[in-house]
């Protein structure tokens, strides 16, 4: 798997997607250390993925696939039901 942890790293992953280039692997990790960035690479990598492993919350309503991962508070439970009954989303893995 390849690991991205900056904005230009995210450009330049979703450049190469617009022009029809594969990922260099089949797992591509977008982890950062602040949370603007990573709010900022979700916005705008949702325009290129495949799928999104998140856990049940506002990016549950993203229009992309998604694997629910286990929720951090009872409050998200039901952004995890909601994808689920939509179909574009699994239901929360405990």
């Amino acid at each position: 798997y390849d690991i991205v942890d900056s904005m230009q790293g995210v450009h330049d992953f979703c450049d190469a997607c617009r022009k029809g280039r594969e990922p260099r692997s089949a797992v591509t990790l977008f982890a950062f250390d602040a949370y603007f960035p990573a709010v900022a690479a979700t916005d705008t990598l949702s325009r290129v993925t495949d799928v999104l492993s998140c856990k049940p919350s506002e990016l549950a309503f993203y229009p992309v696939p998604k694997l629910m991962i286990r929720r951090v508070g009872d409050h998200e439970q039901y952004a995890a039901l909601r994808a689920s009954e939509l179909g574009d989303g699994t239901l929360e893995a405990r």
